[in-house]
């Protein structure tokens, strides 16, 4: 029997794939069957294609199908059964308000993942549905303004934006999409960053967790209640201005404490040969890293050097992954708050639809000090393990302790 709905989403499928050819699956697939059900191809409480139907009628693998269905169930705009299928939601408004959400690829269970998953629920509550496109960390400039042509013929209100990182052709990608929004006179919400540099303020609103004030409770913990007199600020590259004011709050915790020392090193957080360096130069009592993941890998180097966190050293990360408690030594971090992030944005966006004269926004929502294992005092001043920590004791203990620690 012929499925007219089936064979006008084959249709435009096949269109979208052809134009689209540079977008990510899913997003062609999500996008595909959205536009169905606004329209009313789909009636409430009807059953969508089924995942076999979708991947032969889109030529992708079920991952693709079933990350687009269930950004859809996330959105509110289906209900998925197991064993049964998909079904549009009952209660799927189809006059939604369209804003569009550019953000680059993002590591499964990141902070900002979860922030995505949050807008989708959320905007639908607030009459809006989001358009989602994303774009690789080295994108040209040429498919961004593909992409950003694609979401102003969509009708977008306004476009939430999670910028590039600073490296080489990333600044004018920044750029671009900023002076796009500015053409079209359409509102831009930065999530976490701005598109300049650190003190350097752009004039589209921000909405970010206080990194600075993070970076000052990660360092007054170890100043005040680990005893920590020298401590070592570990990063890989400044890509980020959260990165720069994560340093700056340390910075100004220090500077209450005139005997405590503070050594910002740059290099590849699990190169061994790096953190020898550092220890014969500085012997830290402390590792602050800029995130987990870099404070995952100086763990699993440390340990291999036969380096004891925390007796030798204490270490701290930076977002609250959700490994960060699940390593060899759990992490003492700063915990960011996703749904706050969400929930801000969305504020601003809708002051910003109602007012477009207001000045720009930053909201910075505070942070959370979570101690773990990794900054644990030890009394036991005897040990023997509580000698400086040293270049050569390092080399001498390279081959002990090999164990492995899971890096986020």
């Amino acid at each position: 029997m012929l499925n007219p709905a089936l064979d006008k989403l084959r249709s435009a499928s096949r269109a979208g794939s052809h134009k689209h050819r540079d977008r990510p699956k899913y997003a062609i697939v999500y996008d595909t069957l959205l536009t169905a059900i606004r329209r009313g191809e789909y009636a409430p409480d009807s059953k969508l294609p089924s995942e076999a139907e979708l991947i032969e009628r889109f030529c992708v693998s079920s991952t693709t199908v079933i990350r687009a269905l269930r950004d859809l169930q996330v959105a509110g705009m289906v209900r998925r059964q197991r064993g049964s299928g998909s079904y549009v939601t009952s209660s799927t408004p189809v006059n939604l308000t369209p804003i569009g959400l550019i953000l680059p690829e993002l590591e499964p269970g990141s902070l900002f993942s979860t922030v995505q998953q949050i807008l989708l629920s959320e905007a639908q509550k607030m009459g809006w549905h989001i358009l989602i496109r994303q774009i690789s960390m080295n994108e040209s400039l040429e498919p961004v303004a593909q992409i950003l042509e694609e979401l102003r013929q969509g009708g977008i209100r306004g476009l939430f934006y999670l910028p590039l990182p600073a490296r080489p052709g990333c600044s004018e990608v920044n750029e671009a999409v900023g002076r796009h929004c500015v053409e079209w006179r359409k509102p831009l919400v930065l999530l976490d960053r701005d598109i300049h540099p650190l003190h350097d303020r752009s004039q589209f609103d921000v909405v970010c967790s206080d990194n600075e004030l993070g970076g000052f409770q990660i360092a007054r913990h170890l100043i005040r209640d680990c005893g920590c007199r020298r401590i070592v600020f570990l990063y890989e590259g400044f890509e980020y201005p959260t990165m720069e004011a994560r340093l700056e709050g340390i910075r100004s915790a220090v500077a209450l404490s005139p005997e405590v020392r503070l050594e910002p090193c740059v290099g590849d957080c699990d190169d061994r040969d790096l953190l020898s360096g550092i220890l014969e130069k500085y012997c830290p009592d402390a590792i602050a890293c800029v995130s987990d993941k870099s404070a995952a890998k100086a763990l699993r180097a440390l340990v291999k050097m036969g380096v004891n966190v925390p007796r030798q050293i204490k270490l701290t990360g930076f977002d609250d992954t959700t490994t960060a408690a699940l390593l060899t030594v759990p992490l003492t971090t700063v915990r960011q708050s996703p749904e706050t992030i969400a929930t801000q944005a969305l504020n601003v966006m809708r002051q910003r639809l109602e007012n477009r004269g207001l000045s720009a926004l930053t909201i910075s929502i505070a942070c959370t000090l979570v101690i773990r294992d990794s900054t644990t005092v030890v009394s036991d001043s005897t040990d023997a393990t509580k000698k400086s920590v040293k270049m050569t004791a390092v080399s001498k203990a390279d081959t002990q302790n090999t164990a492995s620690t899971e890096l986020t």
